[in-house]
């Protein structure tokens, strides 16, 4: 009788199993060594990084700046002054959005959602109101997408990487410091009669106005008469300004917490003949000709462009894991027709 082969015990095939296990396991760590495993990961906008967070020669991040509205030339110059320094880092064209409005917060919410879904690198954004930025910074986080906040210093909840901009209340106490001056010279004494034109409720008007109303409190011969929402636009701005002329007939000075505001009670007060003092915020190119040609009498230059550029190369620090300040500021000056020409090209 042909006696059978004897079949292994459990131990035996068990150990036969663990070595086709092993087996395997070398082929793979032999292929991840050979180039054959997953590629690295990818960083947020496509770049592949290297070691020191970078993006690799030709890469670029992809970054999205996040605007209140167009209605400002502020927001309009600020995202050219990032891109032209995003240029200079081989970066791509940058993501530029803005809802049609100053005061549509939900839609500037919606809008960045929708930046969020295309995965850029980095975002910085300037917010309608503080429930609009809480939630796009929000959003930001849960998507794990590092957040910038732009145009303001203020801190909010969430976590932002940085926040760049001008001090914004001490703006506003160098134009309240430039509107006792330029009162002193009309009527011979820290005296007259003044309004503001705030812009939509938040931390922008709450610094500027704030700044603005502080620098005057020293003065008590200087009444203000009136404060009201111009919502960041001029022909609000204009309007508001045609109604107070009618109501305050001394009314000296208006002050807006920004240049398009200032701009259009400027030419209220020129349609009424009426010599009224005009101080904005912003620095914009038009309203530094106004300054130049008499229209607007001051202006807080506050460089937007120069904001955008601090703005990259922030994030550039970050991808590169660079130590940076939390604040960065930027620089500002009160500009006057005495000034003017050094902040205006030939």
């Amino acid at each position: 009788m042909t006696r059978q082969p004897r079949r292994g015990t459990r131990s035996d095939r068990t150990a036969q199993g663990l070595a086709a296990i092993l087996v395997i396991a070398g082929a793979a760590l032999a292929g991840c060594n050979n180039g054959g495993g997953p590629p690295p990961p990818t960083a947020p906008g496509g770049a592949v990084p290297t070691a020191s967070g970078s993006p690799p020669p030709g890469g670029g991040y992809k970054i999205a700046i996040i605007s209140p509205a167009k209605t400002s030339e502020f927001h309009n110059e600020l995202p050219k002054g990032a891109a032209e320094e995003a240029k200079k880092m081989g970066w791509p064209d940058i993501i530029d959005k803005a809802p049609q409005k100053e005061d549509d917060y939900a839609g500037q919410v919606s809008l960045a959602q929708d930046v969020i879904q295309q995965r850029p690198a980095a975002i910085s954004v300037c917010g309608i109101n503080p429930q609009a930025l809480d939630q796009i910074v929000k959003k930001a986080n849960d998507a794990k997408i590092p957040i910038w906040v732009h145009n303001q210093i203020t801190t909010v909840k969430g976590d932002v990487v940085a926040y760049v901009g001008y001090d914004e209340r001490q703006g506003g106490i160098l134009c309240g410091q430039k509107a006792a001056e330029l009162l002193k010279a009309k009527n011979g004494d820290y005296k007259g009669e003044v309004a503001i034109l705030d812009g939509e409720p938040g931390a922008h008007t709450d610094e500027r106005a704030g700044g603005f109303k502080a620098a005057l409190k020293k003065y008590p011969n200087i009444k203000l008469d009136a404060e009201q929402n111009g919502k960041w636009d001029r022909t609000v701005g204009n309007a508001t300004a045609k109604d107070w002329l009618q109501k305050f007939a001394k009314l000296d000075l208006v002050f807006g917490c920004s240049d398009a505001m200032a701009q259009g009670a400027s030419k209220a007060g020129a349609d009424a003949n009426h010599p009224l003092i005009t101080i904005g915020i912003d620095g914009n190119k038009t309203s530094l000709e106004d300054v130049r040609d008499g229209k607007l009498t001051a202006t807080l230059a506050v460089q937007p462009r120069l904001i955008g550029a601090r703005i990259v190369q922030s994030m550039s620090d970050y991808f590169a894991k660079k130590p940076q300040d939390k604040i960065i500021k930027t620089e500002m000056t009160v500009v006057t027709k005495e000034n003017v020409a050094r902040f205006l090209s030939p």
